[in-house]
């Protein structure tokens, strides 16, 4: 399971609800996008399955 989040401002430090859905269905990965993660227009430039498959 992926867990994918997506941020529109700069705080990477304020994850609560990636911290909550960690913690109750414990993926096996999680990408922050925006923010201070991976970039909006890397992550819309790949395919799903690159980053599913990652």
């Amino acid at each position: 399971m992926l867990a994918i989040e997506i941020k529109s401002g700069r705080r990477r430090d304020a994850l609560p609800g990636m911290a909550a859905f960690v913690e109750a269905f414990q993926p096996d990965r999680t990408l922050l996008v925006g923010g201070d993660g991976i970039k909006l227009e890397a992550f819309l430039s790949r395919s799903v399955m690159e980053w599913v498959q990652a």
